[in-house]
């Protein structure tokens, strides 16, 4: 026969009433002291592990009632004899009060008719009585008798199930489980990174959209965070331990500029910064750092690309964008994005509107966009493809852009160009921040990467640490008081 799982709450009235009364039967059912009814090798091991009863439950004619020594031994009335010790009183009188004892709720033998056995018994029956009347094929066996071996557990195992209830009570409510190498992010490297990292940390670096911005809002967090960081490295009079802040942005200068609003966009022109995904690097007197274009041979490839998918097409020279086309989604990344307005390109003579691999002095990046991210999807790897033959690759800050850069370079590699510049080592001295495919690099190679909490996996995989909040509660200026600031 199957036993009958008990209830939680009977569980624990067993076992703290059997605890509760235990002094009292160790003194007057055993006339003596524990040691003398205990085996004497238990009190050389006060931390015995409790073991699982296998003994099978012995087995009971109907009309007996189990005896003492069926129901629990010694090992398992020392184990009682110590949680006994442990448990709190206050907690078992508020569990008992009005169910048993005396007028004040406490517990003891005397209150309980019969002792602790015939208790045990008692409640079981009551258990089971209950139980039948809405269940009457209750698993017990077929006679249904509550008394039945098979119907009453070990008396240990009721134990562990007890203690499992109590701690899953008192014990916190856990968290939805997670990644669990997110979880290793957020929890074990944090003192590691605040304790032998940040020390070290005196620039700081920052991705723009998905980042310090959703859409173009920019939260005061994130703005008091911004001003305290440009006011360190290039406004106090005294050294500080920021000297350098810098965007890291896909964007044009001016399009930084535009997003981050009259505050800060202004103060931007006192920073370096790396921009177009690292094609155009400047100093913080705007000198330019690094800069480099794609092949002609890459544009004229990709614009046949597109011709043959219907995707739109953006290419960026310098502060000047330009298109071939004014479609929705073009238009959307100076009315949504604060890009500068995107220039049909035409023939300076003519007024006609020419290809964008004849502007000269050449492309920066090219943007591949569409809304219909399926058809986008699709078109990637053809546009990989191509990359290859024509010396470019390929990146992803925006669901709905593709972008088309030279090869070998990158966020990462103008982030990396312009520490040099600074003379800062970035492997030691940088912390940065991203949320998408493009800042993986960046955030791997910076002493402290910090990805923000709507940030995609791989911006994630790559980082030392990932945010909970997300870029629209202030990640990232949370992230530049914890990793980056001074007390």
């Amino acid at each position: 026969a199957r036993r009958r799982p008990r209830s939680s709450t009977m569980t624990k009235r067993i076992l703290l009433a059997t605890a509760a009364c235990l002094p009292a039967l160790a003194s007057s059912s055993f006339h003596g002291s524990r040691s003398a009814f205990l085996p004497s090798s238990l009190f050389a091991s006060p931390n015995l592990a409790r073991r699982r009863r296998t003994d099978a439950v012995p087995t009971l004619a109907l009309a007996a009632q189990p005896g003492k020594g069926d129901l629990y031994n010694d090992e398992e009335l020392f184990d009682l004899l110590n949680l006994h010790e442990s448990l709190n009183p206050a907690e078992e009188k508020g569990m008992f009060s009005g169910d048993i004892g005396g007028d004040n709720g406490d517990l003891n033998e005397e209150s309980i008719s019969g002792g602790i056995h015939d208790w045990v018994l008692q409640t079981l029956n009551e258990d089971d009585g209950a139980d039948a009347k809405s269940n009457p094929s209750n698993g017990m066996g077929q006679s249904g008798d509550p008394t039945e071996a098979s119907a009453i557990p070990g008396f240990h195992e009721m134990v562990l199930e007890a203690i499992e209830d109590i701690n899953s009570a008192s014990s916190p409510p856990k968290a939805e489980e997670e990644n669990p190498s997110i979880n290793q992010l957020a929890y074990d490297n944090l003192q590691t990174l605040l304790r032998d990292k940040k020390p070290s940390i005196r620039a700081i670096a920052t991705d723009v959209d998905g980042t310090l911005l959703s859409g173009q809002y920019l939260h005061p967090r994130t703005q008091e965070a911004i001003l305290k960081a440009i006011d360190q490295a290039y406004t106090s009079t005294e050294k500080q331990k920021i000297q350098h802040f810098f965007p890291a942005t896909g964007k044009s200068r001016k399009g930084a500029e535009i997003s981050l609003g009259p505050i800060i966009g202004p103060l931007l022109y006192q920073c370096p910064g790396v921009y177009i995904q690292g094609l155009y690097c400047v100093d913080k007197e705007g000198n330019v750092v690094f800069e480099k274009k794609l092949s002609a041979s890459a544009v004229w490839a990709a614009e046949a690309l597109v011709a043959e998918f219907g995707i739109s097409i953006v290419g960026y020279d310098g502060d000047d964008l330009y298109t071939t086309e004014q479609t929705d989604v073009v238009i959307s990344l100076s009315e949504y994005y604060g890009e500068p307005t995107v220039q049909l390109i035409a023939d300076e003579g003519t007024d006609s509107v020419i290809k964008l691999a004849d502007h000269e002095p050449g492309i920066h990046k090219l943007l591949l966009m569409d809304n219909d991210l399926e058809k986008l999807a699709l078109f990637r790897p053809k546009l990989e493809e191509l990359a290859k033959r024509n010396g470019a690759t390929v990146t992803q800050a925006i669901p709905t852009m593709l972008e088309l850069l030279p090869a070998g370079c990158s966020k990462a590699d103008g982030v990396e160009r312009l520490c040099e510049a600074l003379g800062v080592d970035g492997a030691t001295e940088l912390l940065a921040l991203g949320d998408a495919e493009n800042d993986a690099g960046m955030l791997e190679s910076a002493a402290i990467g910090i990805a923000v909490g709507n940030a995609c996996p791989r911006a994630m995989d790559a980082a030392d640490f990932i945010m909970r909040e997300r870029h629209d509660e202030g990640a990232a200026g949370l992230a530049m008081n914890l990793f980056g600031f001074d007390v």
